[in-house]
């Protein structure tokens, strides 16, 4: 059978003075008890079965059915103890005793139930167990008590231990941290000196003339990079360019060598004719005719002024610069025309005249007859 326990309730109606129970359990749930108590001169009774505690809880109470089960617990088995939870009882003498529970919120009190003991004048109060019974807790109660304290001295001890060990984790630390400042400061410092001496040879140093103008000379050789140069035309562009430029086209023949820019590309024609001219090669043929034309014009005796040389043969066309096929294909609206440019003839030189026969030569003779 499970130990009585002894609970004390201060009285609410007389200061100073409290009534002492007896608490049995008398069934095999928590709560099946018998509460035995009196206020020192009549005995009260009552008996609390678990299934019916509910009726002792008040109808305004704000706890629930399983908060309120946990109070009784803690007020007459000794469980844990709810924080704001107060007991206080009333007696009538020789007829009952009336312990109130109640909730402490903020200096109000809140009626959360109450038990009735019922004055029983043939239940025999044992003052001498109930004695015995509050002495033993007390006995287990102080053996709690010793070995809590000894858990807490150890815990303390390894407290202190550990913050001895932080203590001197910190001091190292602090130690090894002013350490490296000193090497740190140390190594700093001679960097320096190092770099002011080098300062110094390089201020004090004397200068090769021979193997500076090396260098600059070396320098100066190196090729300088250019500017991107933009891509060139497609194929189909200048083969079309060729073929305008060869007089392929019924166009360029209508126009007499004159070529067609359309307005949107003179700025790039202008830019094309401010480049130098460049010196084409002429054919073969071109060279033999001039050449005889020349020749012809030096050395035959019709050349005077009853029969005039036949004009040169036109020049052939050659392929025109890469800016010129590409603005030459590429006007087709407004047209242009621009001149080729002026071909520098040789000037030839006048042929002497022919002395008068003397005379009576057979010419004047062949004449007469």
């Amino acid at each position: 059978m499970a130990p009585s326990h002894i609970i004390r309730v201060p009285r609410t109606d007389e200061e100073g003075t409290f009534v002492l129970g007896e608490v049995t359990p008398s069934g095999s749930k928590p709560l099946n008890v018998k509460f035995v108590a009196t206020e020192g001169e009549e005995p009260y009774v009552v008996k609390i079965r678990h299934d019916r505690i509910g009726e002792l809880r008040a109808s305004s109470s704000p706890c629930s059915p399983e908060e309120w089960e946990s109070i009784l617990k803690a007020l007459l088995l000794g469980a844990e103890p709810i924080e704001g939870i107060e007991a206080g009882a009333e007696a009538n003498v020789g007829k009952s005793i009336t312990i109130t529970v109640r909730r402490r919120v903020a200096g109000i009190n809140q009626r959360l139930g109450a038990l009735t003991l019922n004055h029983k004048a043939d239940e025999a109060i044992q003052l001498f167990d109930w004695c015995g019974a509050a002495a033993l807790t007390r006995e287990q109660f102080q053996e709690t008590v010793v070995a809590e304290k000894a858990k807490i001295s150890d815990l303390e001890a390894r407290i202190t231990e550990l913050r001895n060990q932080l203590d001197e984790l910190t001091e190292s630390k602090k130690a090894r941290e002013t350490e490296m400042l000193e090497k740190f400061c140390g190594l700093l410092n001679e960097k320096k000196v190092k770099i002011r001496e080098q300062q110094r040879l390089l201020s004090t140093a004397q200068v090769d003339p021979s193997r500076l103008d090396v260098v600059r000379a070396s320098q100066a050789s190196q090729p300088k990079t250019t500017a991107e140069r933009k891509p060139a035309a497609s194929r189909r562009a200048k083969r079309k360019a060729l073929e305008d430029a060869s007089g392929g086209g019924s166009s360029s023949d209508s126009d007499d060598g004159f070529e067609k820019v359309s307005a949107t590309n003179i700025d790039k024609m202008d830019v094309d004719a401010e480049e130098p001219p460049q010196v084409s090669k002429e054919s073969p043929e071109s060279e033999d005719r001039e050449t005889t034309d020349d020749d012809a014009t030096a050395t035959g005796s019709e050349a005077d002024e009853e029969e005039a040389p036949p004009p040169p043969p036109p020049p052939k066309r050659k392929p025109e610069p890469k800016g010129r096929a590409s603005a030459s294909k590429a006007g087709k609206g407004k047209d242009v025309a621009i001149h080729p440019p002026k071909r520098a003839l040789r000037k030839t030189t006048p042929k002497a005249a022919t002395p008068p026969p003397a005379e009576g030569s057979e010419t004047e003779s062949d004449d007469e007859l």
